[in-house]
């Protein structure tokens, strides 16, 4: 589904890690890997520099096409130019910038660590909400995601809809094996309980499509972002079925 994977890569401790997470996925996709850097005028950026250059060489021994792109500008325009141009059809970002980011014109994953010990997590909980759309590649995802980590994976659902079921099925098919559980209603309270009792590494937050932060209010969403149990990733799907 995903064969042209970008990385946007900053000054940050999250960064190295988000971009590796694309590496992964651009290897399991065997995908081409764009790695992409933006700074401002004069800015000094041997971090971010040298970040690049350590995950360009991995790309190439695994005998990925990759390419670096480093570039002065306005991040978020540069970035929709590059998406653009390139046709990216997935971005992994470091960024707490969430609502800005969700507007990019192809998939994201908006990634925060706070903890760097794991950063190949074991356990891995997703959140979904609402409605269940982008059947395809939400599978597609969940699935990469086992396949990458191996990890053991839990799904938290709140709400109703069938196609949860489906979802489900399609993955039981597939041969990932998740443990599911499905709540009548929201509460970010039960999302961190949850996160906290199973031990979780990861957190994974689908948002919907429109920009708006439709699986949890602004509020409970902005909560989790500012304190996550653990590290987060924060999932836009973006191709139609």
């Amino acid at each position: 589904m995903y064969k042209k994977i970008l990385a946007e890569i900053d000054e940050t401790i999250t960064s190295e890690s988000s971009a590796r997470y694309a590496l992964k996925f651009a290897k399991l996709s065997n995908a081409s890997l764009y790695l992409c850097f933006i700074h401002k005028k004069e800015a000094k950026f041997e971090k971010a520099e040298a970040i690049v250059k350590k995950v360009f060489l991995e790309a190439e021994k695994s005998n990925l096409k990759v390419e670096g792109i480093i570039k002065e500008g306005e991040r978020l325009e540069e970035l929709r130019d590059i998406i653009k141009k390139e046709k990216i059809e997935f971005a992994f970002v470091p960024s707490n910038d969430f609502k800005k980011i969700s507007k990019l014109p192809c998939s994201v994953a908006v990634v925060k660590i706070i903890n760097m010990g794991k950063v190949s997590p074991k356990r891995i909980l997703f959140i979904l909400k609402g409605k269940i759309k982008y059947m395809k590649e939400l599978a597609f995802f969940i699935e990469n995601i086992s396949k990458i980590f191996h990890a053991k994976l839990y799904i938290n659902y709140f709400g109703k809809d069938e196609n949860i079921e489906k979802l489900l099925s399609t993955l039981k098919r597939r041969e990932i094996k998740i443990e599911s559980k499905i709540f009548p209603k929201y509460s970010l309270k039960t999302v961190k309980f949850q996160a906290l009792s199973k031990k979780i590494d990861l957190l994974i937050v689908e948002q919907k499509k429109s920009g708006l932060f439709e699986i949890l209010k602004p509020d409970s969403l902005s909560k989790l972002i500012e304190n996550p149990p653990c590290n987060l990733i924060i999932f836009k799907p973006y191709h139609k079925e």
